[in-house]
C-alpha cells in the first residue's frame, strides 16, 4: 500500500522539478535573446567605429552586469515583503522605503559614474544617442509585448 502511494509522489516531485529547471532555463535563454536584441539596437543606434566600439562594449557589459546585481537585490526584497504592504507595521514599511530609497541612489549613481566613463571612450553626442536608444528600444520592446498580448 505504502508503495502505491510513494510511486505517484516521487514522479510528482520529478516533474515538479523538471518543470522548474525548464522555467529558469527558459528565462535565461530569454534574457540572452533581449540582451542581444538591445546590443544590436543600440549598435545600430550608435554607429560607433571599431575603435569606439572596442572600447565601449566593455564599460557597457560591466554596467549592466551591476545594474543586473542591484536589480536583483530589488527583487529579492520585493518577494521577501510577499505583497504584503497593507499589512506592514509603521516601522517595516519606513524601513522598505528606506530601502527603496537605498536602492533608486544606488541605480542612479551606477548611471552617472558610468556615463562619466563613456566619455572617456566616446563624444558627448553618443552618449547622449546611447541614453535615447536604450529608451527607444523599452519602448519598442513593450509595444511588442502589447501587441503580443493582445494576439491571444
Amino acid at each position: 500500500m505504502k508503495k502505491i502511494i510513494i510511486a505517484p509522489i516521487v514522479i510528482l516531485i520529478v516533474l515538479f522539478n523538471a518543470a522548474l529547471a525548464q522555467n529558469a532555463n527558459n528565462h535565461k535563454e530569454m534574457s540572452e535573446k533581449y540582451y542581444a536584441q538591445k546590443i544590436a539596437f543600440i549598435s545600430n543606434e550608435l554607429s560607433l567605429t571599431p575603435e569606439e566600439s572596442t572600447a565601449f562594449w566593455p564599460l557597457y557589459n560591466e554596467y549592466n552586469d551591476q545594474k543586473d546585481v542591484l536589480h536583483t537585490e530589488m527583487m529579492k526584497y520585493r518577494r521577501s515583503l510577499n505583497g504584503t504592504y497593507e499589512s506592514l507595521s509603521e516601522n517595516e514599511a519606513l524601513e522598505a522605503l528606506l530601502f527603496y530609497q537605498e536602492h533608486i541612489t544606488a541605480v542612479q549613481a551606477l548611471e552617472i559614474s558610468y556615463q562619466n566613463k563613456y566619455l572617456k571612450v566616446l563624444p558627448a553626442n553618443k552618449v547622449l544617442l546611447l541614453l535615447k536608444a536604450e529608451k527607444d528600444f523599452r519602448r519598442q520592446l513593450l509595444k511588442r509585448l502589447g501587441k503580443r498580448r493582445g494576439q491571444y
